[in-house]
């Protein structure tokens, strides 16, 4: 699994220029750029398209709102702390990517090819957005609880890794695939590295669909009837397992497999009236 950690002064401008205001300086230089060049900041208000595109060889159509914030002290200040988080998310990254990798596919049985970029802005921003169609993997990540729990966060940024690779597969099913995607990461994949449950974790409004998934879940990871119950104690989770026809060949598939049969049988396995 191949994930680099970069910053870009490019995408930090625009964030600072079009996400809210974290500081009192940040405001009072976008009052005055949008004041000086109404029109030059209003035709840059998808250039974070372009810049997520384009990486490090974006080319802006104009220049003059970027160079005035680089030239600023504020900017300055953002950046050297913009730096501060990539390094402290590459040294998180570093001292778990091996066991990542490893358990990443184990879980998924899949073998990402595809180099991700994660381009590092500052946390305050609340960010994460990549483009689906874009053939170059690259996401803008700095979200404000980053440095609550590293683990926790590179959890959520493989996540976010394996939906962007998966895409609008299954998409008129989107929220079984997400249930998926919290199923394996942020609950299999954590738990194989912490070595204790991690099935408290992910998405509330997914826990009632990812119950109804679970047994099956279950035997994609290759537990037959004895090892439910291994597994339920495990995950302090319980369900009938007689109620529940074992499906030998799950263990055989990898997860866009799993996300097939989920999808293909969802009126059999979704036995709840109201999922939110």
């Amino acid at each position: 699994m191949n994930v680099n950690f970069i910053s870009n002064d490019y995408l930090l401008a625009w964030n600072l220029l079009f996400k809210p205001s974290f500081c009192k300086e940040i405001q009072e230089l976008k009052e005055r750029l949008w004041l000086n060049h109404h029109e030059v900041y209003l035709s840059m208000e998808n250039e974070n398209i372009e810049i997520l595109k384009y990486g490090d060889d974006f080319i802006p159509d104009n220049n003059t709102i970027y160079d005035e914030i680089f030239e600023t002290k504020i900017f300055e200040k953002v950046r050297k702390q913009t730096e501060s988080h990539r390094k402290f998310l590459l040294d998180a990254w570093d001292n778990n990517r091996l066991e990542i990798a490893e358990k990443f596919k184990q879980v998924t049985r899949l073998k990402l090819r595809e180099k991700y970029t994660i381009m590092v802005v500052h946390p305050e921003l609340d960010c994460v957005e990549y483009i689906k169609t874009n053939p170059v993997k690259r996401i803008a990540w700095g979200k404000l609880d980053d440095r609550d729990d590293s683990f926790k966060t590179l959890m959520r940024i493989i996540y976010t890794v394996l939906k962007y690779e998966i895409g609008d597969y299954q998409k008129e099913n989107r929220e079984i695939v997400a249930a998926i995607i919290d199923l394996a990461i942020t609950n299999e994949v954590a738990t194989l590295i912490k070595g204790k449950t991690q099935y408290e974790e992910g998405f509330k409004k997914l826990r009632l669909l990812k119950k109804q998934l679970y047994p099956y879940w279950l035997m994609y990871l290759g537990a037959d009837k004895e090892a439910l119950l291994n597994y339920m104690m495990r995950d302090k989770t319980s369900f009938e397992i007689d109620e529940y026809q074992m499906e030998a060949q799950l263990a055989k598939v990898d997860i866009y497999g799993f996300i097939d049969f989920c999808c293909h049988n969802q009126k059999y396995i979704i036995r709840l009236t109201n999922l939110n």
